[in-house]
């Protein structure tokens, strides 16, 4: 059953409802550097919803963040979520993002379906990149951050993750979900201004 909304109309109600769930996330994240489980799964909710009420026109690809605004059903959404899930569920893995942050991709991911949950999370991390490097010079822990990444990464060799646990918690969390607020709306902006998505499928 679709709601009687025009594709416009339905894309400014789905954006605005997905810019102030990750904005909440985003002060929940800067106050207490944490993402409630409950605001995750009302982002995930809200974009199975958008996604079931909203007309689906028949356009391949579709979505929110597309010039051409087609609802992706409960399936694309479903598609949507765990795509933003994979994505960023290495980057837990290596300890270089909280779980929060990569369930709030999955919410994301709900919202805009598979292919655009992809090049979300490729400007998060680009704005991710540039956000850590600003940072680390702005505190002055340009060798702490740096050591910290080589931490992470040592977590892919078998045997060496005890031995960095402790220094991998000595330089402050960056609130990630600053970050993928930044991207989300670096992505809409190339989007909306007449560029093509990386991916389409």
């Amino acid at each position: 059953m679709e709601a009687k909304l025009a594709p416009d109309a339905w894309q400014a109600l789905g954006l605005t409802t997905l810019a102030l769930l990750v904005l909440t996330a985003m002060v929940f994240d800067l106050r207490q550097r944490r993402i409630p489980n409950t605001l995750v799964l009302l982002a995930l909710g809200a974009g199975l919803l958008i996604n079931f009420i909203g007309p689906q026109v028949g356009l391949r690809g579709g979505g929110l963040l597309t010039a051409y605004p087609s609802a992706l059903g409960i399936k694309g959404a479903l598609l949507g979520a765990l795509t933003g899930l994979a994505v960023f569920l290495p980057f837990y893995l290596l300890r270089a993002m909280g779980a929060g942050d990569v369930k709030l991709m999955a919410g994301i991911g709900s919202f805009v379906g598979p292919a655009a949950a992809i090049d979300v999370a490729l400007f998060i991390l680009v704005a991710g990149g540039v956000l850590a490097v600003v940072r680390m010079v702005w505190v002055r822990k340009t060798q702490l951050v740096l050591f910290n990444v080589v931490t992470a990464l040592s977590q892919l060799v078998p045997g060496t993750a005890a031995r960095f646990d402790a220094a991998t918690q000595s330089a402050d969390r960056m609130p990630y979900a600053l970050v993928m607020a930044g991207g989300l709306l670096a992505y809409g902006a190339w989007i909306f201004s007449g560029h093509a998505p990386l991916l389409s499928f």
